[in-house]
């Protein structure tokens, strides 16, 4: 017999620690005491609002870079739409505590890779895969958090626009300001602001929220991000499929972790290229590869690309960080060029993740 008591690692922390919550074990608590430095307040004496944004920091950032440790990178689908909303409402969050910079002089620098450092630190005897991945996990959040700031700001300026034109509205009316479910909407999904923080800031200026217009408009996404989900596309900016020109990708995963096959396509931000260089990321169909699509429940292989140049030496370098399929059977490998250019046509050495694969096996 087997009952799910629903006593997980942070609650049995909770009771062998004698603290009053989750948050205050020492599995998140280092990291809410660095995200205290960077905004100079102290947790222990701070009020309740101010305490429960340094538990939404402390909270989402150790599951970020516990996630794209694992290879969920930021994207607007699927499990990648999980991994930058956190983000993005850890950036908010920051700004509303007043963290300004990355705690080192640098004022317009991101904020995120400074508290990562302490997650990874606190992983170290735990998931050594972490601290071996932390230049890419630090270079990701970099990479997001000042796209996402230049976002943001423009969704400042948006909210206090739509707030303006409510208010306005209703006294030519002479009715009750109220923000529309849509432009909620827009704000939350367009510009990364937390359902609670706009209405948060609309009762500020008297302004109510018009929750069933919103609610609408997120049932129409969560049935697109379903749908994208299902299958990954790959529409290119003419509108024209890259998958019409691809032909079904020849799977041996079975029966070896390794082979040689030819680039027969690349794509980088949903455009067609022929050529992909160092620092780029990529999707890369192959002809053939060994690489596990992810499927079934089961997450898709990690590895690398080799392309070799005379004595074995590798020209080119690409690490796949998750491999999903699209229409039926194209198997698109995703990840980051570390070294060299990747070429459409060339001959490439697929090789699995051994590890990985036996602990998903």
């Amino acid at each position: 017999m087997n009952i799910d008591t629903g006593l997980g690692l942070e609650r049995m922390a909770r009771i062998l620690q004698k603290v009053p919550n989750n948050y205050e074990t020492d599995l998140i608590l280092p990291i809410i005491e660095k995200a205290s430095e960077l905004a100079n307040v102290s947790y222990g004496i701070s009020d309740d609002q101010t305490k429960r944004y340094l538990k939404i920091v402390g909270d989402h950032m150790r599951a970020i870079v516990f996630l794209i440790s694992d290879g969920v990178v930021p994207s607007n689908v699927g499990r990648g739409y999980v991994v930058r909303r956190l983000i993005r409402r850890v950036v908010r969050t920051g700004r509303l505590l007043g963290i300004k910079g990355d705690g080192r002089g640098d004022l317009e620098g991101a904020f995120l890779p400074t508290i990562a450092e302490k997650v990874v630190e606190l992983s170290t005897h735990i998931d050594a895969d972490v601290k071996n991945r932390a230049p890419r996990i630090l270079e990701e959040l970099k990479r997001e958090e000042l796209r996402f700031v230049q976002t943001l700001e423009r969704g400042e300026k948006l909210l206090d626009e739509k707030l303006a034109d409510a208010i306005s509205s209703a006294e030519r009316n002479g009715s009750v300001p109220c923000l529309a479910g849509e432009d909620v909407f827009i704000l939350y999904d367009t510009y990364g602001f937390p359902m609670e923080i706009t209405k948060e800031v609309a009762e500020e200026r008297g302004v109510s929220i018009d929750m069933n217009g919103f609610d609408i408009e997120m049932e129409k996404q969560r049935r697109q991000s379903q749908a994208a989900h299902n299958t990954v596309k790959l529409a290119i900016g003419s509108g024209t499929n890259i998958s019409d020109n691809v032909p079904d990708t020849e799977f041996i995963g079975y029966e070896s972790l390794y082979c040689k096959a030819i680039v027969a396509s690349l794509v980088v931000n949903g455009d067609p290229a022929v050529q992909v260089s160092e620092g780029s990321n990529v999707e890369v169909l192959l002809n053939k590869t060994p690489f596990y699509a992810e499927s079934g429940g089961q997450i898709g292989d990690h590895g690398f690309l080799y392309i070799s140049e005379g004595e074995n030496q590798p020209k080119a370098v690409v690490e796949i960080i998750d491999v999903q399929k699209s229409f039926g059977n194209i198997f698109v490998h995703k990840g980051r060029v570390q070294k060299g250019v990747v070429e459409v046509g060339k001959q490439v050495e697929a090789t699995v993740d051994v590890k990985l694969r036996q602990r998903a096996k």
